[in-house]
């Protein structure tokens, strides 16, 4: 007799709905797991011979052989437990014939027969409701994690002798509502920033178009602040991001118990010392890094300078495609990092650069070995660039200015309008930052007055293929803040001011002969 039972497994960052297929055949007792099974797979057979034992049920008589399909694709982990021993049940006569059809099992079993909780499962039993399986068995420590999901029937199990009782269980209750685990999160409110008038309006174009913004300033200047106050002007998630997001979260052991459903963009904040694995991801089973943790969110880099040249060159590949390659062992995995990136750096070694010639004590020279720590072709795919000066004391003890709400709004709409545009033109939902050339001349319609100053403006701060594409991004985002259908000649004129600290600090010719 050969039973047949679906589970799941982590596959990169998502799930693999697996078969498990358990064959009692005549010979010697033996037990022997096939399908690419890796080492803690294998081991699953010494767990479940000594739960079923231990719990008092007896194991069939043969050599077992049990299957995990797809077999080209590499198993690790100890979630099949549960799996396993069901397909034994199943073949001993304890369970039903058919009784597990529409179900997924998972869980990592204990020597006594327990059912402890396994990493990952949220991601799990997304792919399960994927391949259309809703009915769930998994550990009753994993309930809090899946109890945001919308359509899934569980049946959690703390011990082996629950697992009949629950598939036999007639319907299992749906537990997951979208909308009652959405939280609202306090975060710092840009509004309560004093000063900043035009950083603030960077902030804003970055959210609205996810634009990577680079800021320079002077210690305690505010950049820190600034870069923070972001997360109250990004709308929430989408649903099918929520799913995404806290899948990362559940595969890495972060997810919180009190909130099930990560609704609000993550933003990871990294500083020197972060190693190039943890900031890509890797290891086996591969484990995200700080750029998967970002996705759809924000990574924010402070003390840019103080990072080592290839951590910061590690996120070239990311930028451009939105996910990272990591090799493992005979294959590559394919993390998503669709992130904003927002980079924070002092512009010189007293960091006054910005301050006024009389407070910088730095020579030209200082400054561009400082700023020669920075990868050029990192800041070239950087859309905005901006200097951050300390507020005066006028902008100190100005009434504050409109809420972050109204702000939050206008970067909605915008990026409401922004998908509509990119449907029109039959073009991939993506940031306006990642559209190739050819798209953007789609979505960027520019006036005679616009284009003729971009082509002023690119010739004057010799910018590269790639600062051009920047350029018209962020111009067709202004113009969307603006109101404009086309690009006006005041919206090429903002986005190309942004390029302009580039062109001085990072040009061919380089700060020290700029300076002047």
């Amino acid at each position: 007799m050969i039973s047949v039972i679906n589970s799941v497994c982590i596959s990169g960052v998502r799930g693999l709905l697996t078969t498990v297929e358990t064959y009692v055949g005549k010979g010697m007792n033996e037990f022997n797991i096939i399908g690419l099974a890796g080492a803690s797979v294998k081991e699953s057979k010494n767990r479940v011979c000594a739960a079923m034992k231990y719990c008092g049920y007896e194991l069939p008589k043969g050599r077992i052989t049990v299957n995990l399909a797809p077999s080209d694709v590499r198993k690790e982990g100890t979630v099949f437990d549960l799996a396993i021993a069901a397909g034994l049940l199943a073949v001993s006569g304890e369970l039903p014939p058919g009784s597990t059809d529409n179900m997924a099992l998972i869980g990592e079993l204990s020597l006594n027969g327990g059912v402890r909780p396994v990493t990952g499962a949220f991601s799990m039993c997304v792919s399960a409701l994927q391949n259309g399986i809703s009915e769930i068995v998994l550990p009753l420590g994993n309930l809090d994690e899946v109890s945001g999901l919308e359509g899934l029937h569980i049946r959690p199990v703390s011990c082996l002798d629950e697992l009949i009782p629950a598939v036999k269980l007639a319907q299992a209750p749906v537990i997951g509502r979208l909308s009652e685990v959405h939280r609202e999160t306090e975060y710092t409110s840009i509004r309560n920033i004093k000063g900043h008038k035009s950083a603030k309006r960077a902030l804003e174009i970055a959210a609205a178009g996810k634009h990577n913004l680079l800021m320079l300033g002077a210690a305690g200047s505010g950049k820190t602040l600034l870069a923070h106050s972001v997360r109250s002007i990004l709308p929430p998630l989408e649903k099918q991001d929520i799913y995404d997001v806290t899948s990362i979260y559940s595969l890495s052991g972060l997810l919180d118990k009190d909130t099930p459903l990560i609704c609000d963009p993550p933003f990871r904040e990294i500083h020197n010392g972060i190693t190039k694995t943890a900031l890509i991801g890797g290891g086996r089973p591969v484990v995200p890094g700080e750029i998967s943790l970002a996705h759809r969110g924000v990574l924010f880099m402070d003390e840019a300078t103080e990072l080592e040249r290839p951590v910061i060159d590690a996120l070239r590949q990311p930028m451009d495609s939105g996910e990272v390659n990591v090799s493992r062992v005979g294959h590559i995995e394919k993390l998503p990092a669709d992130f904003m990136l927002i980079m924070a750096a002092n512009p010189c070694r007293c960091g006054n650069l910005f301050e006024g010639r009389e407070k910088c004590t730095c020579t030209p020279k200082m400054v561009s070995n400082t700023l020669g720590r920075l990868s050029r072709p990192v800041l070239d795919r950087i859309d905005i660039h901006i200097p951050v000066r300390s507020p005066e004391y006028a902008e100190l003890t100005a009434p504050a200015e409109e809420s972050a709400e109204t702000i939050r709004a206008r970067v909605a709409a915008v990026r409401k309008l922004q998908k509509e545009r990119l449907d029109h033109y039959e073009l991939p939902a993506r940031p306006y930052s990642l559209l190739t050339g050819d798209e953007l001349d789609k979505v960027c319609n520019c006036t005679p007055a616009a284009e003729k100053l971009l082509e002023a403006g690119v010739e004057k701060l010799s910018s590269s293929v790639r600062a051009y594409n920047k350029i018209k991004a962020v111009a067709r985002t202004v113009a969307d803040l603006n109101g404009h259908e086309n690009v006006a000649e005041e919206d090429m004129a903002e986005a190309l001011s942004y390029r302009a600290m580039d062109h001085r600090l990072f040009g061919d010719r380089g700060y020290q002969e700029n300076a002047a």
